[in-house]
């Protein structure tokens, strides 16, 4: 059998299922390039679990995952996901590998970083798409997700922006809300856009020094946004009243 994992923000977000499956699998795999936790480390899932786990980056789930994939057919293994299991589309591609391979699998959900955004004030129901920010670099500028900003912003939904993460570079780097803005505003201003976007980040969620900002202005002069990772940033909509009184008294 294999399981597919999601082990939420922290260790303490485990669920109590998965604690009982991992601890019983032959094999443990953690995928380790689409996030990582908010607090804690590598060592305290170990404990929790019982066992060691292998840690893969991209190329070893998407292209050398194959034979620990295969031998599910005789052994309990698990690919353990930061999040929710099935967030990143990677991980809908084992589960299609599976498939195919006649290898039976369950799939046991995680606390995700959507699960947190109400948090905020702002009404869970009233997202539309989330999107990734990527890091601009030479001959790569995608612009796709401020088009997807767009459509949401049209129809007064607000968007859920999740910030790249480059872990197979030395020293790694996880994109902080400061950047993500100014990648949307150098993006906004190129095509004229006139009108202001509110912004709200959403910094180590989970972490029991987590941190919610309100405003483009406290953001820049944030403190923590060099401490706390992983981070997202939401770009409001339409806020109703209820909204904005959360907006002003919560942070």
């Amino acid at each position: 059998m294999l399981y597919l994992v999601g082990i939420g923000l922290k260790p303490a977000h485990l669920t109590l299922e998965a604690l009982d499956i991992l601890k019983n699998c032959d094999q443990v795999f953690l995928e380790s390039y689409t996030s990582e936790y908010s607090e804690g480390a590598n060592e305290e899932l170990e404990k929790m679990i019982e066992k060691k786990f292998l840690t893969l980056e991209r190329v070893g789930v998407e292209q050398q995952f194959e034979s620990a994939l295969l031998s599910a057919k005789k052994n309990n293994i698990a690919l353990m996901i930061f999040g929710n299991a099935l967030t990143a589309t990677t991980h809908l591609q084992v589960l299609l590998d599976a498939k195919e391979a006649g290898i039976k699998y369950k799939v046991i959900p995680g606390i995700s970083i959507t699960n947190t955004i109400a948090e905020s004030g702002i009404d869970e129901y009233k997202f539309g798409r989330t999107v990734t920010l990527c890091y601009h670099e030479k001959g790569f500028e995608p612009e796709s997700f401020y088009d997807q900003l767009m459509k949401n912003k049209e129809i007064g939904l607000h968007t859920l922006c999740l910030l790249d993460i480059k872990k197979d570079e030395k020293p790694e780097r996880l994109m902080n809300c400061i950047e993500a803005i100014d990648l949307l505003e150098k993006i906004k201003d190129k095509r004229n856009n006139s009108q202001e976007f509110r912004y709200i980040a959403l910094l180590g969620m989970g972490n029991d020094d987590q941190k919610i900002i309100i405003g483009k202005e406290n953001i820049a002069n944030s403190q923590e946004i060099k401490k706390l990772y992983p981070q997202s940033l939401i770009v409001l909509g339409k806020t109703n009243e209820k909204e904005e009184e959360a907006l002003q008294n919560l942070y």
